[in-house]
């Protein structure tokens, strides 16, 4: 269950080095976030410039979602 095989891993501009951003909807981002907005298995990363939360690909989480193969 590493971010490699998960469907919420994907590149975009900020990808380099391998490392891609975490697109999981229980990841939530900026300064402006309540406490209340995340669930108990969630993130707040305090970056509204969308690149606070890089991983390599073998980084893994407890909402890991295997992608489906196309």
């Amino acid at each position: 269950m590493n971010c490699k095989d998960c469907k919420f891993w994907s590149g975009n501009e900020y990808e380099f080095c391998g490392l891609k951003q975490c697109c999981s909807p229980k990841k939530k981002e900026g300064y402006h976030v309540q406490a209340e907005e995340i669930d108990a298995n969630g993130v707040l990363v305090e970056d509204d410039e969308g690149w606070g939360m890089m991983t390599g690909p073998m980084f893994g989480c407890v909402n890991f979602s295997k992608k489906e193969n196309v």
